[in-house]
């Protein structure tokens, strides 16, 4: 009778014990059932929202608050309203030019410039058409021993020769002088495209003044020059082309044109000369850079050879 009634009583326990987990069950739907209409009730609200309302009905399918899913419906609605910002495109950085060139005068950045090699050249052309535009309106003393700096045969070589760099158009540098170097976009000024050397001769007094491409070509013009010290001021005119195309090549004279005679001829004024650079202004205006060259460049270009 004890065993009977210990198993009555322990039968009780247990279905005592199952009632009290389906109870916890029923609750645990009735609560789940409150948060589908809640949410329902938000996706209404929302109904304008195409991706908004998508997440809902994800949402209501699993019993889930939207606000589990994606980071929320309401940061959702934020993304949806708030555009993406626009991308824009980068620009050439001088970053890696600058912090070597701050510590530099004018005149040092371009020698810095010009002689360094074409990556440092292309991130470096804007401080180049500063530091030129500031070098042209400075009223410094001539170079001196312009003969010997530009046109000297020590090297018995047949003179000196002088690789084009860097060109600054009339038009850049007028409105760069009269109304300051914001006034110009761009880089300003433009590393020369080609290999274009002149070649001065103080002995003989002439001048060459060529074009050449992967040393299988060559345009040279050439002809007579005078350089006037006490102004700086080199003029010159060409009175022959010579053109090369691999083992071809041909030559001709040039006319003559009376109305190029004495000042009225091509000329550079020097603004300054060393053994490294020199810097020239045009009779057309505009501003130009060149560096000297040797004879193992000359060799390897193809140049005078």
């Amino acid at each position: 009778e004890r065993e009977s009634r210990g198993i009555g009583v322990w039968r009780r326990r247990g279905t005592g014990g199952q009632g009290a987990r389906r109870e916890r069950d029923r609750e645990r739907e009735r609560e789940r059932e409150r948060e589908v209409k809640r949410m329902h009730r938000s996706c209404g609200r929302l109904s304008g929202v195409s991706s908004s309302a998508g997440v809902c009905a994800a949402a209501a399918r699993r019993g889930l608050p939207a606000s589990r899913r994606r980071g929320g419906l309401a940061q959702q609605q934020h993304n949806a309203s708030v555009p993406a910002p626009r991308r824009v495109r980068p620009r050439a950085s001088t970053e890696g030019s600058s912090s070597v060139l701050d510590n530099l005068d004018n005149l040092a950045l371009v020698k810095k410039v010009a002689l360094s090699g074409k990556v440092f050249q292309q991130i470096s052309a804007r401080e180049m058409f500063e530091a030129l535009i500031a070098i042209n309106q400075i009223k410094s003393k001539k170079p001196e021993n312009l003969s010997k700096v530009l046109a000297g045969n020590e090297a018995g070589e047949g003179g000196s020769y002088w690789k084009l760099v860097y060109t600054v158009g009339k038009k850049n540098l007028n409105e760069a002088t009269s109304k300051g170097t914001g006034s110009v976009g761009g880089n300003g000024g433009n590393f020369f495209p080609v290999t274009a050397v002149q070649n001065w001769n103080e002995e003989t007094n002439r001048i060459q003044n060529g074009i050449f491409i992967l040393g299988v070509f060559s345009l040279i013009f050439s002809g007579d020059f005078e350089l006037v010290d006490k102004s700086a001021i080199l003029y010159f005119d060409f009175d022959r082309l010579d053109i090369s195309l691999g083992p071809l090549s041909f030559g001709f004279d040039l006319p003559a044109n009376e109305e190029r005679v004495g000042k009225k001829r091509p000329f550079f004024i020097w603004l300054h000369a060393d053994e490294d650079i020199a810097i020239g202004r045009g009779r057309g205006g505009g501003i130009a850079v060149w560096k000297k060259v040797d004879k193992s460049y000359r060799e390897d270009e193809g140049v005078y050879v």
